[in-house]
């Protein structure tokens, strides 16, 4: 068990191999303990790509050490890639064909940014670990931040995505749960340093062209939205470890009466399908 405190350069694997309670299990078990327990993250191509982006970005030279892109390499079937492969390089870490293209496109798209950039040449660190204890539960909770600034007063934390428009990313900040990843970590942040912070920043880069990006700034009614459900999950993933609530709590969903989407009670819907 690692104890509570800040870590500066605990690798990735560390990180992950504590038991303590992360923003993922939160944002899971707010929709229910279920969505926790019996639906388990598996990877998926998307996300190594944004893994690759959080390197580039973030810890370059690490990017250069452990992250091999190779253009030529078109199939996951050929002998060279293979070869690659067995060399105990991750595979998850090797990109080929047009994925390298996209990795350099959002490299080369991020720093066009201003608001981006100049948090990322202010003094501090990244990839920053914190351990605790919740006072409210007794339960030990971690988190990993993308970049801690000396100087500004906000954590920023980079997210890949398919649109970074305000509308696309707004209805991404709700279905991944942002808002109660921004509560998790700032109530953390405070428990560790004892640093009250308002403030969190996400930079949004498009996985796709054109590969747009914005910097947002989560607004106050979504933080303290975020906050009380971050507290609820917390009070709800105790209960679940301590056998007061069943872990398959929210498989079987209430039955209701179910109707044709609203749009296809529209008139002018109706002329459309059947003229």
């Amino acid at each position: 068990m690692i104890e509570s405190g800040i870590y500066y350069g605990m690798s990735n694997e560390e990180y992950h191999a504590d038991e303590a309670i992360g923003s993922t299990s939160i944002k899971a078990i707010s929709v229910s303990p279920a969505n926790l327990y019996f639906n388990k993250f598996k990877g998926s191509k998307s996300a190594n790509i944004g893994t690759a982006i959080h390197a580039a970005l973030l810890e370059p030279d690490i990017f250069e050490r452990d992250f091999i892109l190779d253009e030529s390499l078109k199939t996951r079937a050929s002998k060279e890639y293979k070869s690659l492969a067995s060399t105990g390089m991750k595979e998850e870490h090797i990109f080929i064909g047009s994925e390298v293209e996209t990795i350099n496109r959002m490299v080369e798209a991020s720093q066009l940014n201003e608001d981006f950039m100049y948090y990322m040449g202010t003094s501090g660190k990244s990839e920053v670990s914190m351990f605790t204890t919740c006072p409210e539960t007794g339960l030990r909770l971690k988190c990993r931040f993308d970049r801690l600034s000396d100087s500004l007063p906000y954590p920023l934390d980079v997210k890949s995505c398919q649109d970074a428009s305000e509308r696309g990313f707004s209805q991404a900040f709700g279905k991944y749960h942002y808002h109660i990843q921004a509560a998790f970590y700032l109530y953390v942040l405070k428990l560790v340093t004892g640093r009250d912070v308002n403030q969190f920043c996400f930079f949004a880069q498009e996985n796709k062209a054109p590969y747009r990006n914005c910097m947002y700034y989560i607004g106050d009614d979504s933080l303290e939205l975020g906050r009380k459900e971050m507290m609820r999950s917390l009070s709800t993933l105790k209960r679940c470890i301590e056998g007061e609530l069943d872990k398959r709590d929210g498989i079987v969903l209430q039955s209701s009466e179910i109707n044709l989407p609203s749009y296809m009670f529209d008139d002018e819907y109706a002329d459309e399908v059947y003229l």
